[in-house]
């Protein structure tokens, strides 16, 4: 599978601001402060719609995986799936937003799932790689110069945070180190 990278932004389209170039780059941050501070030993579990999703019912789990895979799949470092980003999301989704965040998120899901679907000319779920890689392109590709699906930029943002707030993100794909070292939150004096 290839990445769905999006185009440059067409001329006269809105630029971040800097108040969403701050955020992120504190989310950033606080991803690999999480990572030095717990010397490697945070894990999540794979997740799977079986598996007791907290927040996602099993077709939104199913999408969000299906489009994770896509946007961030497995090269020669790991995938959004590799890195358990649905988990991430999941457990984000449960425990920290609030009810308008959730409801932004549910719809912005069942929008991006039905826009996929039309794209894909049936089920996204169902549809084969390549043509499930197209109906993505197409979305992206809309988002940033077209009618975009709604919340989609704000998602695609989203599983891209998450995947680089995990060690693999962080740490196999952007070669992240802990400078000027590990910090431990709770040394012995």
């Amino acid at each position: 599978m290839r990445a769905v990278l999006s185009p440059a932004p067409p001329e006269g389209s809105r630029m971040i601001s800097r108040r969403d170039v701050i955020r992120n780059l504190v989310i950033s941050l606080g991803g690999s402060s999480l990572l030095s501070a717990c010397g490697g030993r945070v894990t999540l579990q794979a997740l799977a719609p079986d598996a007791g999703a907290r927040f996602y019912g099993e077709r939104e789990l199913a999408v969000l995986s299906r489009v994770s895979d896509l946007l961030l799949p497995r090269t020669e470092t790991p995938g959004a799936l590799d890195v358990h980003v649905p988990a991430l999301l999941d457990g984000l989704m449960a425990e920290w937003a609030n009810a308008e965040t959730r409801a932004q998120h549910r719809a912005s899901l069942a929008a991006l799932d039905e826009a996929l679907g039309i794209r894909a000319g049936g089920d996204f779920l169902a549809a084969p790689d390549p043509v499930a890689e197209r109906a993505l392109a197409a979305v992206d590709a809309d988002a940033f110069g077209g009618e975009p699906v709604e919340g989609y930029r704000d998602l695609k943002a989203l599983v891209t945070q998450a995947y680089f707030a995990t060690e693999g993100g962080a740490v196999d794909e952007q070669g992240w180190v802990a400078v000027p070292g590990r910090w431990d939150p709770c040394a012995d004096r």
